[in-house]
């Protein structure tokens, strides 16, 4: 099944399990970028969470695989305020219709909040069923031994649901 992983990441966590997911599965990869740049240090990342809150919509740069050729898609991201980042808003915004009849995948990063809340936001954006894995920092999920582990369980599942 042709597969692509979209991961959004503004310090590098993402990317990081982004590319772990892609390498495992043999997959290509993209980043989704912002046209604005979003601070991504000190307290003004906080305002990042604000924007969360308020459901904005982020402008992205063109993807270069077009998500219309894959029939599996993963999608890699944070959860701001236990809310999709406007980047994944602009993301769907975008990309939607596209997202339809695919196999999807979708792999949560945050420092320490329960991610339940934010998975629920994240379905009622994503068209269909989506299979869904997170990675808590402060469950000491972000070490590779703990990441690589949740990743194994999360590729098994996705060919599980092929």
């Amino acid at each position: 099944m042709k597969t692509i992983v979209y991961y959004y990441s503004l310090t590098g966590n993402c990317e990081k399990i982004g590319l772990k997911i892609a390498s495992r599965l043999g997959c290509a990869s993209e980043r989704i970028v912002e046209k604005k740049k979003r601070p991504s240090r000190s307290f003004l990342k906080f305002i990042n969470g604000g924007a969360a809150m308020q459901n904005k919509i982020s402008e992205i740069k063109a993807l270069k695989h077009d998500p219309e050729n894959y029939e599996q898609i993963i999608v890699v991201t944070p959860f701001w305020a236990a809310r999709p980042t406007p980047a994944i808003r602009g993301f769907i915004n975008h990309y939607g219709n596209k997202l339809r009849d695919k196999h999807l995948g979708l792999a949560l990063s945050n420092l320490g909040t329960d991610p339940e809340e934010a998975f629920q936001k994240y379905r009622n954006l994503f068209p269909g069923s989506i299979k869904t894995i997170s990675f808590t920092k402060a469950k000491n999920e972000w070490t590779d031994p703990v990441q690589d582990e949740l990743i194994e369980k999360f590729v098994t599942d996705l060919a599980a649901d092929t």
